[in-house]
């Protein structure tokens, strides 16, 4: 009688556990469709990128402006990138100088970014819906999950085990975290944690070098 009771106990609790799972799974999806995560709907901001290794030492990967969805600059240890739709340029800072160089991709711009999104979203696993938090002195929500997207036209892909700080008011991303990093180049989960941390400035603005 007991191992009949814990068993259905069990059974009950792994029921009650799906439509939630199920439930956490649509939130995350929301976030990419009109929500904080939708590169379309995504105010302007600066991104800035850490590697972070298993002794806590950051390494700078990154430092990115985005104004819209297809304009952006993305200066690293080794330079800046501009793009803007398929066009590119590089330079040494945010401000340049500026000098063309190879466009760096075929085909509608929209429509990739709009792949892209579809792609991570629709790659969404091990979904967990935290609930409020905070980071960095601010009030947050905070979800998890596990990513691996299926590749896109040039056989790239780029997952793992996403953290996200979501600002329950302005529906904003603040802060992406990534453990177990994977991608088509690089398959092996990596030790290291990606950081990124996320600041909203409406003044940001990339105009074409002409």
């Amino acid at each position: 009688m007991r191992y009949t009771f814990v068993l259905g106990l069990v059974c009950l609790t792994v029921t009650a556990s799906a439509p939630a799972a199920a439930g956490c799974a649509a939130e995350i999806g929301a976030l990419f469709d009109g929500g904080a995560w939708d590169p379309f709907v995504r105010e302007n901001r600066r991104e800035t990128t850490v590697l972070r290794d298993p002794n806590g030492k950051e390494t700078p990967r990154s430092d990115v402006l985005w104004d819209g969805p297809l304009k952006s600059i993305n200066c690293t240890p080794h330079g800046c990138f501009m793009a803007i739709g398929n066009a590119s340029w590089k330079g040494s800072s945010f401000d340049g100088p500026w000098t063309r160089a190879n466009d760096i991709r075929n085909g509608d711009p929209t429509a990739f970014v709009r792949a892209t999104r579809d792609r991570l979203a629709a790659s969404v696993s091990e979904p967990e819906c935290l609930g409020a938090s905070d980071i960095d002195g601010k009030s947050a929500v905070m979800y998890r999950f596990f990513s691996k997207p299926e590749p896109n036209e040039h056989g790239a892909w780029w997952g793992g085990r996403y953290s996200v700080w979501v600002s329950p008011e302005a529906k904003r991303l603040l802060r992406i975290e990534i453990a177990e990093g994977i991608a088509s180049w690089a398959p092996k989960p990596s030790k290291n944690v990606q950081v990124t941390t996320i600041v909203y400035d409406d003044k940001i603005r990339i105009e074409d070098p002409k």
